[in-house]
């Protein structure tokens, strides 16, 4: 199975919507949550869930036609209830073979921006919009024990050896709170795809699953295949895990 993750950076134009979707295409991925999106753009995969409408009453990208996350799959979805509507949406997956599974896909607070009237100054705005989606993820787990939780989306948030994006306070936070919930980025460190072969970035859109999950890593990967991302298309790479069920479960 292969799960991917893209900052859009709303795709409006017929131009940037086709180039996106060549992108996808090549990838290939079974579930793929994409972030700063429009329902205008479709990736090709079957069903879908979105966040609610709207962009928080940031920029001039208001519209109920822009989400800031959309969950898409080749399999059937049930939308599960998240606190943060707008920047969040939560989903149980249920393959046509194997355990179903649920998906959660965020944006977090950038450096600069604020949340719910929370300043961005010491990553105040980061904790606080973090602090909600953990009481999500450690509810989801509590409601569904049996299931698999994956987190992906846009964290504005490297995970590297050294700073890319984001800051000290909020990396300690971010990593605090995946520690706290159970989960592991397997975008970060050696698994990040961006920063492995690129020195001057790193991944801050992230795939999380569980430490003791059932599936294992077979490799990770970025796109496009660019010395830094093409801005005219989206200024984040996208990024993709490919997981095995481990033998025996």
């Amino acid at each position: 199975m292969k799960m991917a993750t893209w900052n859009l950076d709303r795709p409006v134009s017929d131009k940037r919507r086709k180039a996106a979707r060549a992108e996808i295409d090549k990838i290939a991925p079974d579930i793929l949550v994409l972030t700063e999106t429009h329902d205008g753009f479709n990736p090709g995969l079957q069903f879908s869930e979105s966040s609610a409408g709207g962009r928080d009453g940031v920029g001039r990208y208001k519209s109920d036609d822009h989400h800031w996350v959309t969950i898409w799959s080749n399999y059937p979805l049930e939308k599960l209830s998240t606190e943060d509507e707008k920047r969040t949406v939560a989903v149980r997956v249920s393959p046509s073979e194997g355990a179903p599974f649920l998906v959660y896909g965020t944006v977090l607070p950038w450096t600069g921006s604020e949340w719910h009237g929370h300043p961005s100054d010491g990553g105040v705005a980061f904790g606080e919009a973090l602090k909600v989606q953990v009481s999500d993820w450690k509810k989801l787990q509590h409601e569904h024990p049996e299931d698999e939780l994956f987190v992906l989306g846009d964290f504005n948030q490297d995970l590297a050896d050294t700073r890319y994006c984001g800051t000290k306070v909020t990396r300690d936070l971010l990593s605090e709170a995946l520690k706290n919930c159970g989960l592991v980025a397997i975008t970060a460190g050696d698994g990040d795809p961006v920063r492995r072969e690129l020195k001057d970035f790193a991944c801050i859109d992230h795939i999380c699953a569980l430490n003791n999950s059932c599936w294992s890593t077979e490799g990770t990967e970025r796109w496009p295949n660019t010395p830094k991302p093409e801005k005219w298309l989206s200024d984040h790479f996208g990024v993709a895990v490919s997981l095995v069920p481990n033998i025996g479960q």
